[in-house]
């Protein structure tokens, strides 16, 4: 076996159906590829969705969410292909993702890490039909969304660490494949289309929560690797702090004022405006979290406990 798919899902039933499609219809062969789904504690219809494909899956499932790096690290075991690629169920690729990858790999020879972009959409047809994006490039090292990387040096590295809550994971991963002298190799043509649905009043208070569990593990990562590039990383950055600030309106925009505000765009169709008024609150409350946490350090004692999925 060349390659193993491992998807990790969590309360995704619809995207994950939409992703699976998508990954068995691929242009490479399928005795080329394998696709291990590790169902995080999923309380919907996960179970009853995966059961539609049947044999054409490896399945393991977790009784409670335990979080994306557990799930991860449950699929690099049970996979049996030299190269691993992760996808989340809110990933949609295009019949080429999987060829573009490995021959990236075959081209290129061992010790490669080989990822390409990742392209925010808001649903699953401008995944498949919109066009592809004209600049397709990234300096960041990996992206847990569209990566693929020899198992042995998953392993070599230590796997993922499952401490962190939400997000940083595959970043922080991501340092120990570079000192472990994994060279990247970006691939433009694999495309991985990220299905996030604009932000909206009603989704905020989620949202907010999920910033917050953001900072935590951002934190945690910088406590583990206290480096100037991991700053940099997380955005612990005054050039960062002033861009939120300016996003936010100099500050106008807050959790306390913005369904209001979002309310008023809304009703005069101004939908890009709205999301980026949210986003901008977003962000900002993020990154006044993630200042307040490396400051007083009270983070250390929460972050040796449960992991939750941000998946």
């Amino acid at each position: 076996m060349n390659l193993s798919v491992v998807v990790a899902t969590h309360n995704q039933a619809p995207l994950l159906r939409e992703s699976l499609r998508a990954l068995l219809d691929q242009t490479l062969p399928k005795d080329d590829y394998e696709i291990v789904v590790v169902d995080d504690g999923s309380t919907d219809e996960t179970s009853a969705v995966l059961q539609e494909f049947g044999p054409q899956l490896t399945v393991a499932r977790f009784p409670s969410n335990r979080g994306i790096s557990a799930a991860r690290n449950e699929g690099i075991r049970l996979a049996s292909g030299r190269l691993i690629s992760f996808g989340d169920s809110d990933i949609i690729v295009r019949r080429d993702f999987l060829t573009w990858h490995l021959t990236t790999h075959q081209a290129r020879g061992p010790r490669i890490l080989c990822r390409g972009p990742v392209v925010l959409v808001p649903d699953v047809r401008t995944a498949r039909h919109g066009p592809l994006p004209w600049l397709a490039t990234s300096p960041a090292y990996i992206d847990g969304a569209n990566v693929s990387v020899e198992r042995s040096a998953l392993l070599e590295a230590g796997l993922f660490d499952e401490k962190f809550r939400y997000g940083w994971d595959d970043f922080e991963i991501g340092i120990r494949l570079k000192r472990l002298g994994i060279g990247r190799v970006f691939c433009r043509q694999a495309v991985a289309f990220h299905l996030q649905p604009p932000i909206t009043e009603a989704n905020m208070p989620r949202l907010l929560r999920k910033e917050e569990e953001r900072a935590k593990s951002a934190v945690y990562f910088y406590r583990k690797h206290p480096t100037p590039e991991v700053r940099l990383l997380i955005q612990a950055t005054p050039v960062h702090q002033l861009l939120y600030w300016i996003q936010s309106g100099g500050g106008t925009l807050r959790r306390e004022n913005i369904e209001q505000i979002a309310h008023w765009l809304q009703a005069r169709r101004l939908t890009g405006l709205t999301d980026f008024a949210l986003r901008g609150v977003l962000n900002r409350y993020y990154h006044a979290r993630l200042r307040a946490l490396l400051l007083d350090g009270a983070d250390r004692p929460k972050l040796e406990g449960g992991n939750h999925s941000g998946q």
